[in-house]
């Protein structure tokens, strides 16, 4: 059986985090989040042109 009060619980969690997924409630601490995911994609990013440059620059 739903009730009024299952409503009221996927509203606040709805609330409570953001299509990322990230917590509303410490806007901070989403923001970091953001931007570590950002620089892991960078390293990534960074891994595998040097990984393509060493196998360019092999005899």
């Amino acid at each position: 059986m739903y009730t009024k009060q299952d409503d009221n619980k996927v509203i606040n969690q709805q609330n409570t985090y953001d299509a990322g997924g990230l917590s509303a409630d410490d806007p901070l601490a989403a923001i970091k989040t953001i931007r570590l995911e950002q620089l892991a994609q960078c390293r990534l990013k960074t891994q595998k042109e040097m990984q393509t440059g060493h196998k360019k620059n092999k005899p």
